[in-house]
């Protein structure tokens, strides 16, 4: 099991994906709808998926750089643009982009990420529909 999360990050355990949803209770519930980034990864053999509302983190490395930290994981910035990390523990396989509709209950995941590349959809929405999360009754649409 991961260390616990920060205030914000409501973290859910899965079968084989733990799911990191920075998006606040408070903007889950008063909004039908949140569009954002995610990031998919490994970190020491676990698997999680990262969402986090684009008005809280514009690029997939800031995402990274936040679930880092929360983790007390050593990184610098090379630039304003470039993360790097000092560890191997951690593999980062691909983003996207997700909208979540919260009355007609979907998620849409599409797109990659410019410093990540493409998130890996094999078997992405059979785990999220196992998951412990709010969203493991939506359907999940991938393009």
């Amino acid at each position: 099991m991961l260390a616990g999360e920060q205030s914000g990050d409501q973290r859910r355990t899965i079968a084989d994906v733990v799911v990191h949803d920075y998006c606040s209770a408070e903007q889950t519930s008063s909004s039908d709808a949140v569009d954002g980034k995610f990031l998919q990864l490994i970190i020491d053999g676990c698997t999680c998926l990262v969402f986090s509302p684009t008005s809280l983190h514009r690029y997939h490395n800031q995402m990274l750089a936040q679930f880092l930290k929360n983790r007390g994981v050593a990184h610098h910035w090379v630039s304003r643009e470039h993360l790097e990390y000092d560890t191997t523990r951690l593999e980062v396989i691909g983003g996207g982009r997700f909208h979540v509709d919260h009355r007609e209950r979907i998620l849409d995941l599409w797109d990659d990420s410019h410093a990540f590349g493409r998130f890996d959809a094999r078997g992405l929405a059979e785990s999220i529909a196992r998951a412990d999360h709010p969203w493991h009754s939506y359907r999940v649409r991938i393009s």
